[in-house]
């Protein structure tokens, strides 16, 4: 999606150094984003195209590894009835790099024909006790079965790429204010349902930056197009030559 908005690629990465579970967390996350040099790029973009491949990650942090391979083989299960290429990686850490909490989840990644990226995401932890610093009883309390998780992502991902869109629900607020901080151009883009967040979005856009988004539900297809015209918003902290 940066790219799409003229983020240059080299330098752009997301590397993750160790993974955390809750309660106790203890994962880190490395992001490196390049500067751009004057402005964003206005984008026209409406088309999200037809799914022709599902990538996927699943991690574990201080549980068996077998919980990631029941976890793909579960989602792949009702993927494969749709289409063939679906790969799966699996990331189990151990050590320090497992955080201080045990946990497993998995992150799917539908790409489209028009280079449209639809993802969901889970994980499973134990809950942190109402009081601050307690946890639920690890021992009486089951996590819930990896098979069950790889079912119900599947499930949301389906959900995710049936509603339509160039993005999935969890991240519209992320397209929105890219469109917002864009140069005085129109930016178009196509959305599935409204997301709760991705409305409190468009609030807090009109309201700090002033951009007011034209929105025209397209009731054929249950999409929704937004176009607005950007800010301007300029990288102040680049020096004049």
């Amino acid at each position: 999606m940066l790219k799409r908005f003229g983020v240059p690629s080299e330098g752009l990465e997301l590397k993750i150094e160790s993974r955390g579970s809750p309660p106790h967390g203890g994962g880190e996350v490395v992001l490196s984003v390049p500067i751009v040099q004057d402005s964003l790029t206005a984008v026209s973009w409406i088309d999200e195209g037809m799914v022709k491949r599902i990538r996927g990650v699943s991690f574990s942090t201080r549980v068996s590894a077998q919980f990631e391979n029941a976890m793909i083989h579960a989602a792949r299960g009702i993927f494969n009835r749709l289409l063939p290429d679906v790969h799966i990686f699996t990331d189990h850490k151990a050590g320090t790099q497992a955080g201080k909490s045990p946990g497993y989840g998995i992150s799917l990644v539908a790409e489209t024909t028009s280079g449209c990226f639809i993802s969901a995401d889970t994980a499973v932890s134990y809950a942190r006790g109402e009081n601050e610093g307690e946890t639920e009883d690890e021992d009486n309390k089951e996590l819930m079965p990896p098979v069950d998780v790889g079912e119900r992502i599947a499930s949301i991902l389906l959900g995710e790429i049936e509603q339509g869109g160039v993005v999935d629900s969890s991240h519209q607020g992320l397209l929105f204010l890219l469109c917002a901080l864009c140069p005085q151009d129109v930016s178009k883009v196509r959305v599935g349902k409204l997301s709760p967040y991705g409305i409190e979005t468009l609030r807090n856009i009109r309201d700090f930056l002033g951009v007011k988004f034209v929105i025209k539900p397209e009731p054929l297809t249950g999409t929704v197009i937004l176009k607005c015209i950007g800010c301007g918003l300029k990288n102040l902290s680049r020096k004049v030559s």
